[in-house]
């Protein structure tokens, strides 16, 4: 068994490899069933993941400022799983929560037109609808290297030469995959309605002499 330290100091134990939102309704925990994230040892992680070891854990719920930011990274993901079904060619971005809601960098050889963002929008309502698992998976850099040249992410390839780690994570959700930290909702259909709100531009990495980008975002309801 593994040892379980909660928020008032109290402990319990539990089954190696439980996942955080089980172990959070085991413990009685209000909000376990609707558990978003957690913290474990001070590191935010998925409801999905798993407890492996003698852990901190504090749970957090979608009302929650760590759990408003997960969903709204979901939702980002979802805004570029829609831009590559629209748009086989696209190359990612950067992306992820904001303050206020999500935004995504998408290069597309072009300007994206207005009519295009609403297109984005209802394409998003499908992947939502769909309700497609969120998966985490780890692998080698040298892995991940061929997985992003293959998918033709030539600027993800620059963000994976930056990380230290010999083993990086992606996240996959159908038939798109991206190099991420996480964490994300257990699947697309946690995302509540999403409201793409503007277009704007910007540059690779705020480089004025990189790659002009489109940039999107919006909002959760």
């Amino acid at each position: 068994m593994i040892r379980i330290t909660l928020p008032d100091g109290s402990m319990r134990e539990a089954r190696p490899g439980i996942r955080v939102r089980d172990a959070a309704v085991e413990m009685g925990f209000p909000s376990g069933e609707s558990a978003v994230c957690a913290s474990v040892n001070g590191q935010l992680r998925g409801a999905r993941e798993r407890l492996t070891e003698d852990c901190a854990l504090a749970i957090y719920t979608a009302n929650t400022p760590e759990g408003y930011r997960v969903l709204c990274h979901s939702a980002a993901h979802v805004a570029a799983h829609a831009v590559k079904r629209l748009f086989p060619t696209a190359v990612l971005g950067m992306g992820g929560p904001t303050t206020d809601g999500f935004y995504h960098e998408f290069d597309i050889g072009r300007l994206f037109h207005q009519a295009e963002l609403e297109e984005i929008e209802v394409e998003m309502s499908h992947i939502v609808d769909a309700d497609l698992p969120i998966k985490r998976l780890e692998m080698s850099k040298g892995d991940a290297r061929m997985l992003l040249i293959r998918l033709g992410e030539v600027l993800r390839l620059e963000l994976l030469d930056k990380l230290s780690p010999p083993i990086v994570s992606l996240y996959k959700q159908g038939d798109y995959i991206d190099l991420c930290r996480g964490p994300h909702l257990s699947s697309t259909g946690g995302v509540p309605p999403v409201h793409l709100t503007r277009l704007a531009t910007s540059y690779w990495l705020d480089d004025p002499h990189a790659e002009r980008l489109n940039r999107i975002h919006g909002t959760i309801a």
